[in-house]
């Protein structure tokens, strides 16, 4: 069985943002986590980290058992599914799972293979990005109140730390740099 990487950070550290190159260049396959909450202004549906359906259907397909496991986070009140499609290993790209610190003790019994990475920005850019997704999206801020205990843990579980700070090309440099390493094994090279 082929690894799977899964990425860690705390909100707003630029993961999605990171990642975009490699998705167009076909090298990582992310599988989008499903979700009850309503998209933000900046994301585009149809290419999203998220599949975005109402609480009727999410409840249907949970009942059908299309996800292998659901969540909610910071108690707000959108639900969050990972599908069993993330199961799949395409044999050609890297299969990406974006997920939350918190959640990576439920991983290995699914993906006994993976690595993990965390990614990193300065807390005050990061700050300022949550800030301008409230304004813009009433999204709710709770995220950064949980900054600095997700990173620790973070820090303690992932296998690598890309420093996504002052200068994206340096970060995505480190991350092709990483998966060249890690996933060498897999058929795959960034």
């Amino acid at each position: 069985m082929s690894k799977i990487l899964v990425v860690i950070g705390p909100s707003g550290v630029g993961k999605s943002t990171l990642f975009a190159p490699l998705r167009r260049e076909g090298l990582v396959r992310l599988v989008p986590t499903w979700t009850t909450r309503k998209s933000r202004h900046y994301e585009d549906p149809a290419n999203a980290d998220h599949v975005f359906i109402d609480d009727d259907e999410f409840t249907a397909r949970e009942q059908a058992g299309f996800f292998l496991e659901t969540v909610q986070l910071f108690g707000l009140e959108a639900r969050y599914g990972l599908p069993r499609e993330a199961l799949e290993d395409d044999g050609h790209s890297i299969r990406v799972l974006m997920l939350r610190a918190m959640l990576l003790q439920r991983l290995p019994h699914y993906f006994p293979a993976h690595i993990v990475y965390q990614v990193e920005a300065p807390r005050a850019r990061v700050e300022a990005h949550l800030r301008a997704r409230v304004e813009r999206d009433g999204d709710i801020g709770s995220r950064l109140a949980n900054f600095e205990d997700e990173l620790l843990l973070g820090r303690r579980l992932a296998h690598r730390i890309i420093d996504n700070g002052e200068a994206p090309e340096s970060a995505l440099a480190q991350l092709r740099e990483g998966l060249r390493e890690d996933f060498a094994d897999d058929r795959r090279t960034a």
